[in-house]
């Protein structure tokens, strides 16, 4: 275990989304640490006026069935 300082305001600002989430502080930084470093390396740009990602060639592709299902599954 570690510590990390951060401001007071991201802090607030984390411990409010925690308690939205029902997580800890730690539990909710840490996933978003997570999240934001599995994003490195992703590249974005604007093709045809359209904001694009540009991963690698080992991501895999979005399946438009299995989003589909969830959309559905969250009543959109």
């Amino acid at each position: 275990m570690s510590t990390l300082t951060i401001d007071d305001e991201l802090y607030q600002r984390a411990l409010e989304a925690a308690a939205v989430q029902g997580k800890t502080v730690e539990a909710f930084v840490g996933e978003a640490l997570r999240q934001a470093l599995a994003m490195v390396g992703v590249r974005r740009t604007v093709r045809n006026g359209l904001p694009v990602m540009v991963v690698s060639h080992d991501t895999p592709a979005i399946d438009p069935a299995k989003v589909h299902r969830c959309l559905e599954e969250e009543g959109f």
